[in-house]
């Protein structure tokens, strides 16, 4: 993860990634709009200092939330888009496996949502929590716009399209992958072995790739956060890591598997000798 609580040219909702059977809506996922009054350019909106509102009936300092405002507004897009996921579930070529990830995304996204509410924190904590329930959003929104849209185009139950979406696409290798991105109308990158010398296929012209820090965030955090997946990148365990550090990544220190604290413990003390973490225990019925 970068500074701005992304992942850079590893993240799905920033840049293309390798086709994945298993994850094929990924393409779909929107683009950031062009317009900034689009509702949508949110979903990729950065949080300042001057949207974190501190918490003063506290007893601890620099605590806080996101604006009200700005919550209100990343809570209507969510109302909104789980209307349509209701709609969508209903509808027969949802199958098992669409349904199940469906609910999975939802409830992610409904936890995120309702983290940035209830809870206070730090305001890094906060900025993540903020990119974390837009990339929930994001890719729902892609999900959902593979399953109603592009699908049925790759499937031939639908014309194929004639323009190219306003999406992020995927690169392949496989030829039949990027004929199906081609009719439905999604941006697709077809890679070719090139040994040097005269091209063996149809080339119509050689260009540079974009370089992505000319237009992501590909700097450290101060602190900088850890590696969370070494590999290729065209396979699933990528994906799944940021998923699971998502939802692992806001976990509080745990006294019950603290080394140094369970070696000092004697079968007839009560007290953690020499301990120098102090835990406090919060009331958080309102969080279930």
């Amino acid at each position: 993860m970068r500074s701005d609580y992304r992942y850079g040219p590893d993240d799905h909702t920033l840049w293309p990634q390798p086709y994945l059977a298993n994850y094929p809506y990924l393409g779909a996922i929107p683009r950031k709009p062009e317009d900034p009054d689009d509702p949508l350019s949110i979903m990729w909106w950065d949080p300042t200092r001057d949207d974190f509102e501190p918490w003063e009936a506290g007893v601890l300092e620099g605590l806080g939330r996101l604006s009200t405002s700005k919550f209100k507004e990343l809570e209507k897009m969510m109302h909104d888009i789980q209307d349509r996921i209701t709609e969508c579930r209903k509808e027969p070529f949802v199958t098992t496996n669409a349904n199940t990830l469906l609910r999975y995304l939802d409830r992610a996204m409904n936890h995120a949502c309702f983290r940035l509410y209830a809870l206070r924190s730090a305001f890094g904590q906060m900025k993540f929590g903020v990119t974390e329930f837009q990339r929930y959003y994001l890719e729902i929104r892609g999900l959902l716009d593979y399953l109603e849209v592009y699908s049925p185009r790759m499937t031939g139950e639908q014309p194929a399209a004639t323009t190219v979406a306003h999406c992020i696409g995927v690169f392949t290798n496989v030829p039949q992958v990027a004929q199906f991105f081609h009719r439905a109308g999604l941006p697709v990158w077809f890679i070719q072995p090139w040994s040097g010398g005269p091209f063996p296929h149809n080339v119509l012209d050689v260009v540079s790739p974009l370089d992505p820090a000319n237009s992501l965030c590909v700097s450290q955090h101060a602190i900088p956060f850890p590696v969370i997946f070494r590999g290729h990148m065209n396979v699933t365990e990528k994906h799944d890591a940021i998923h699971c550090y998502s939802r692992m990544w806001l976990a509080f220190k745990d006294p019950f598997q603290d080394n140094e604290l369970l070696k000092d413990l004697q079968p007839t003390t009560n007290v953690a000798r020499g301990a120098s973490c102090t835990f406090i225990l919060f009331h958080c019925s309102t969080l279930f």
